[in-house]
């Protein structure tokens, strides 16, 4: 059974207020964690210019202080389920819940005994 982990993102007190959405993004894409598995998909924004579309739309609404965004964990325990599995999980979760009303990035990591995946997306 899949265990869940929710979250969100403060605006940082120092100069840049976004810097905590930007590392959970760098985080979650981050080659090392992700492994050969290699599995991340974003809705509403490509994944190379993630943070940037994300900080644009922030921008564009006029909300650049407060939170910045949410997060998400779903981990499975050792030897339960495979990185497509996973997958599989965060994309429909993604797709059912957040719809296309946000931006959202998504990725598995099989780094450690335990797959899990992360799921990041902008509060406006």
């Amino acid at each position: 059974m899949a265990i869940t982990k929710v979250g969100c993102m403060k605006a940082s007190k120092k100069k840049q207020k976004d810097i905590h959405l930007k590392n959970s993004i760098n985080y979650i894409l981050n080659p090392m964690k992700l492994g050969i598995a290699n599995l991340a998909g974003g809705i509403n924004c490509p994944l190379e210019i993630a943070y940037e579309q994300m900080k644009a739309t922030k921008e564009m609404f006029q909300k650049t202080g407060g939170r910045q965004g949410y997060s998400l964990i779903i981990s499975l325990k050792p030897g339960e389920g495979t990185p497509e599995i996973a997958f599989d999980m965060a994309r429909r979760f993604t797709e059912e819940f957040l719809g296309d009303r946000y931006e959202v990035v998504y990725a598995v990591h099989i780094d450690k005994d335990h797959i899990h995946s992360h799921i990041v997306w902008n509060s406006v």
